[in-house]
């Protein structure tokens, strides 16, 4: 049985596949530290907290920011959602182009800002 990442992957329309896995080695290189995880039947790209996922919702590849609220978004990358904190990059269906460079950008802010918190948290007390 494969993985259920890799499943996921898999299992997306023929049109989706290639820009999907472009966004995953992206999100995977963007950053240092970050990791690929199964959380909500999704995959998930952490660094010491959840950063963002990728999802397919009403036929769209989503890039969801989990805070994404606290991103400056110079490119205006970001789609209106009703959502508090997160925020969502919508992307078209391939060969339409987008632009790379913002969004790793993006990527590194929100790696960034979960490092912060990190290091922020006052250590637990036993």
């Amino acid at each position: 049985m494969s993985h259920p990442i890799q499943a996921w992957f898999d299992a997306l329309p023929e049109q989706w596949q290639e820009r999907a896995q472009e966004l995953r080695e992206i999100l995977l290189d963007a950053a240092p530290n970050v990791k690929e995880e199964w959380k909500y039947k999704l995959p998930f790209y952490s660094n010491g907290r959840w950063m963002c996922y990728l999802s397919l919702q009403k036929g769209r590849l989503i890039l969801g920011f989990v805070e994404g609220v606290h991103l400056f978004d110079p490119h205006g990358l970001f789609a209106k959602t009703e959502h508090k904190q997160i925020r969502h990059v919508i992307f078209e269906a391939p060969p339409a182009q987008f632009n790379e460079r913002a969004l790793r950008a993006l990527i590194l802010e929100a790696a960034k800002q979960n490092e912060e918190r990190l290091a922020r948290r006052k250590p637990v007390k036993h």
